[in-house]
């Protein structure tokens, strides 16, 4: 896994840059406001949370979270994509506390975290149990995992770049090729996913499970911005509150 682990690092490192253009894009764009609502509707009012994004990339959701007043924490494996991070960060006025770090291992004590967050980061894990179990362990009880991915098992990265809306159109092939490649030696890929997620977290111990199969239509609104078009669900989930568990 190891060797697995350090090819991901590698790659998303000399994809860091061009994939933080789009995210600068993104958070320009009316697609900024619309992920924000999409997640407030999770959240307790009045309340300032401390967040946990991790798979950070360039920043995306830490920086919508900051803005919004919480207490953000980001992590990435890639130094590239957190290098980006820093910076989109300074320059879209958001204070975020950012780390390099694996999604499998992170540096934090127990119940830590009101909220987890993380965008396209799961279809690129080594070891998404694993994940998922680190994760419920850094939540507080009564603590909140919201993850956004997508089935992107069946998808062929080079074959979908060929339509010109599809926002992996300019890229160079080798590196859809090499992506290609990733995605197919990982387990993740083989597995029926919302549904896969949804039985992996509940076995965990998460509660109040659910997903939605596809959150586009809320959260891409702007009609400049290019996604890829496989369907992006959310996948949501809390930590057993301590009076529960007690019981």
């Amino acid at each position: 896994m190891e060797q697995l682990n350090e090819w991901i690092q590698d790659y998303w490192n000399r994809r860091s840059r061009a994939f933080s253009s789009v995210r600068q894009q993104e958070l320009a764009s009316s697609d900024a406001l619309a992920w924000q609502r999409y997640i407030q509707q999770f959240l307790p009012a009045g309340r300032r949370l401390r967040i946990l994004d991790i798979g950070t990339g360039p920043g995306f959701l830490a920086i919508l979270m900051a803005r919004c007043g919480h207490t953000v924490t980001a992590v990435d494996s890639s130094t590239g994509m957190i290098e980006e991070a820093c910076r989109n960060a300074a320059a879209f006025g958001a204070n975020v506390d950012f780390h390099v770090a694996d999604a499998l291992a992170l540096p934090f004590a127990d119940d830590q975290f009101d909220l987890i967050l993380s965008r396209n980061l799961t279809w690129n894990l080594p070891d998404v149990t694993a994940a998922y179990t680190e994760w419920y362990r850094v939540l507080c009880p009564g603590g909140l995992l919201l993850n956004f991915d997508a089935n992107y098992g069946p998808v062929h990265f080079t074959a979908a770049a060929e339509e010109e809306e599809n926002v992996h159109h300019t890229i160079d092939m080798a590196l859809l090729r090499e992506c290609d490649d990733l995605k197919d030696a990982l387990q993740i890929s083989k597995e029926c996913r919302p549904a896969w997620d949804l039985c992996c977290v509940e076995s965990i111990g998460f509660k109040n499970c659910g997903y939605t199969r596809d959150i586009r239509p809320f959260v891409h609104t702007s009609p400049d911005m290019k996604y890829d078009m496989a369907p992006l669900f959310c996948l949501h989930g809390r930590k057993e509150a301590a009076d529960q568990a007690a019981h």
